[in-house]
């Protein structure tokens, strides 16, 4: 197999914040470069490809440079969690980023050297390359997108990808982050969706967490109408916040 090099921004371990494996210890592994502009994105460092990339381990930040090799990026995972005294099979893998499908071959080398279990975390911005890398992971988040939050529209990006997934019968959750300003037509449009192709795939309902120039959060009233909405088309969706910027964790 010829090794590819790719652009980091950062890995870590840390508490899941998010979706379904919420609050369980994942080792994060961050790709460098996006090519989307969510108002509410809280790394927009990772839109860029950078010259180094960040190491933060139980002693400290080291920067390493980039582009690196699948098999360096997994050595350096494992000194990582050296550091915490826990195994590669213990805790699950989390590629993120950035957009990992904008690097989706060096993704799926990095998925085939790991001994552990592998999440894919991605926006599902590119259907075609979605497809050709999907089944080398062992779970697959998707992040449901809205013009509201964005300049693009993704809708049928969304819909080829969580298809190939039905298709393909593969492991999959997906995640819509919502605000003040979602409008009911973009959570319909969504679950009409899901409950035509994918009716039992776990949903989150993501609340904006806050940053600067992003909109307001939905109020509770809002997320009430919003996941009822979903529970009466039988449809597995509910309400989970962010929890690492409650907790202060990376």
């Amino acid at each position: 197999m010829i090794m590819l090099n790719g652009h980091l921004d950062e890995i870590f371990f840390s508490i899941q914040g998010e979706a379904g494996d919420l609050g369980l210890p994942h080792l994060f592994c961050r790709f460098g470069g996006c090519p989307l502009r969510c108002v509410y994105c809280d790394t927009p460092r990772s839109w860029q490809t950078r010259e180094q990339f960040e190491c933060h381990s139980t002693t400290g930040t080291v920067l390493h440079n980039n582009p690196v090799s699948a098999e360096k990026v997994i050595a350096h995972l494992r000194e990582l969690l050296d550091g915490y005294q826990v195994k590669a099979n213990q805790v699950c893998l989390s590629l993120t980023g950035g957009e990992v499908l904008e690097q989706g071959e060096f993704a799926v080398q990095i998925a085939k050297l790991w001994p552990g279990k592998v999440l894919l975390e991605t926006s599902g911005s590119n259907a075609q390359v979605f497809a050709q890398v999907a089944s080398a992971f062992d779970v697959i988040s998707i992040d449901w997108k809205t013009p509201s939050l964005m300049l693009n529209d993704l809708f049928a990006e969304h819909q080829q990808c969580l298809a190939h997934i039905a298709k393909e019968g593969l492991d999959a959750q997906l995640k819509m982050v919502v605000c003040s300003e979602t409008t009911s037509d973009e959570i319909n449009e969504m679950y009409d969706f899901m409950a035509k192709s994918l009716p039992s795939t776990s949903i989150f309902l993501q609340p904006l967490t806050k940053v600067p120039r992003s909109p307001e959060p939905p109020s509770s009233e809002q997320m009430l109408k919003w996941l009822t909405m979903g529970v009466a088309r039988q449809l597995n969706v509910r309400v989970v916040p962010q929890i690492h910027p409650l907790l202060h964790a990376r």
